[in-house]
C-alpha cells in the first residue's frame, strides 16, 4: 500500500512512522516549512520520519503538490487542517474525488466536527483539555505537561490504526468505497484516563496530585539499584510492611506497628532508602517483590534496549544516519507482513 502523509505535528508523522515501519510505501510533504520547525537532524525527526520518501526537497508546496497524482495512493494521512491543504492547493473534497478508494484520516487537536472544531491547539493544549495533566505536577503548583509530544503520538497510533483498519476492509469488499476519518488528539488522549474516569463515576475517587515534599513514607516510585533503575509500588499495602521488606526496620520508632502509628518523617530515612535500594540488583527486587504480589519492575533505559540480545535476534532495530549522527532506531517486529 502507498501512503501519502502530509505534516507538520507528530501527529501525522508519527502515524507515518508506524506505517512505513510496517512495510507501506509512505512518501511525506513536510508542511512545517517557515513554522519553526526542527531541524532534519533533530533525533525526534530522524525517529518520524528516516523511513519515509520525502517529495518536497528544496521545492514550494504548491510546486511539489501540483506534480502528485493522489490517485497512485491508498491512504493520505494529515495533520495540516483545511488551511493547510489550501497551501498546497488542495482541499479535503478534492481529495477524496481523487479515487473512489482512497482513505483520508485527518488529525488535529480538537477534531474538523464538534464544539471545539474551530479553536486552535496544540500537543500542550490537547493533553489539558484531554484530561491527563489535571493528575501530572505537585498539589499547590501549575499543573505539569507530559514529555515529548504525548497526545499527539497518541492521536498518530489511532490514525495508523485507521488507515490499516480501512485498508483491510476495502481489500476485503467489506468497504465498497473511501472514507474520510477524522481522529481529535484530545479524544484519543483522553481515552488513556479512562480508568480515573470510570473510578470516579462508581466509586466517587478523586484523582489527586501529591505535594512535591510529603511528609512520611513517599519516596519516589524509580530508584536506583545495583544495575540500573528499578520501579517500586506496593498499592495499597501497609508502610510499615513496605519499610520492613527494603530493610528500613531500624529507623522505624519503636510504635511504628502499632495501630493508627504515624509515619515517620521522610528525610529521616531517605538516605537508608537509598541505600536499601542499591544493595540488591533490579531483577533481585523484582524476584522478591513478585513473591508478594508486589509491582516491582525493572527500568531499562534506551541504550540497554538497544543492546538487547532479544531485540537483536528479532531484528528489532535500523540503522539511520544524518550529517552529524548515526543512531539505532526501533523497528517493530510484527508476526505478519504487509502485501502490496
Amino acid at each position: 500500500m502507498r501512503v501519502l502523509e502530509l505534516s507538520c505535528t507528530a501527529a501525522a508523522g508519527y502515524a507515518g512512522a508506524l506505517l512505513a515501519g510496517l512495510g507501506y510505501q509512505v512518501d511525506r510533504i513536510d508542511c512545517s516549512v517557515g513554522q519553526n520547525a526542527p531541524a532534519a537532524d533533530d533525533a525526534g525527526q530522524q525517529f518520524l520520519h528516516h523511513a519515509k520518501a520525502e517529495l518536497a526537497a528544496a521545492q514550494p508546496l504548491r510546486s511539489t503538490a501540483a506534480h502528485i497524482d493522489v490517485s497512485n495512493y491508498d491512504a493520505v494521512i494529515e495533520d495540516v487542517g483545511a488551511r493547510g491543504l489550501q497551501r498546497l492547493g488542495w482541499s479535503f473534497r478534492r481529495l477524496r474525488a481523487a479515487s473512489s478508494a482512497l482513505t483520508l484520516v485527518s488529525l488535529s487537536p480538537f477534531g474538523l466536527r464538534g464544539a471545539y472544531k474551530d479553536w486552535q491547539g496544540s500537543d500542550l493544549l490537547a493533553q489539558a483539555v484531554g484530561g491527563v495533566m489535571h493528575t501530572s505536577g505537585y498539589a499547590g503548583e501549575p499543573p505539569m505537561m507530559l514529555p515529548g509530544e504525548a497526545a499527539y503520538m497518541i492521536a498518530g497510533l489511532h490514525g495508523a490504526s485507521a488507515v490499516i483498519c480501512s485498508g483491510f476492509a476495502t481489500a476485503r469488499g467489506a468497504e465498497s468505497g473511501g472514507a474520510h476519518i477524522d481522529i481529535s488528539a484530545q479524544d484519543t488522549f483522553m481515552q488513556h484516563w479512562i480508568r480515573h474516569v470510570e473510578e470516579y463515576a462508581y466509586s466517587g475517587t478523586r484523582m489527586e496530585r501529591q505535594p512535591r515534599n510529603p511528609a512520611g513514607l513517599h519516596y519516589r516510585h524509580t530508584a536506583p539499584a545495583s544495575d540500573g533503575w528499578v520501579y517500586l509500588l506496593a498499592l495499597r499495602e501497609p508502610w510499615q510492611d513496605l519499610a520492613a521488606f527494603l530493610g528500613l526496620g531500624e529507623h522505624l520508632p519503636g510504635d511504628a506497628f502499632a495501630p493508627g502509628a504515624a509515619q515517620p518523617e521522610w528525610q529521616s530515612m531517605e538516605s537508608a532508602f537509598h541505600d536499601a535500594v542499591a544493595s540488591k540488583s533490579k531483577y533481585e527486587w523484582f524476584d522478591a517483590a513478585a513473591e508478594l504480589g508486589w509491582t516491582f519492575a525493572p527500568v531499562e533505559d534506551p541504550f540497554a534496549i538497544a543492546a538487547s540480545p532479544q531485540v537483536v535476534a528479532r531484528g528489532g532495530m535500523g540503522q539511520t544516519t544524518s550529517d552529524e549522527h548515526t543512531a539505532a532506531l526501533p523497528i517493530p517486529p510484527l508476526p505478519w507482513t504487509i502485501s502490496s
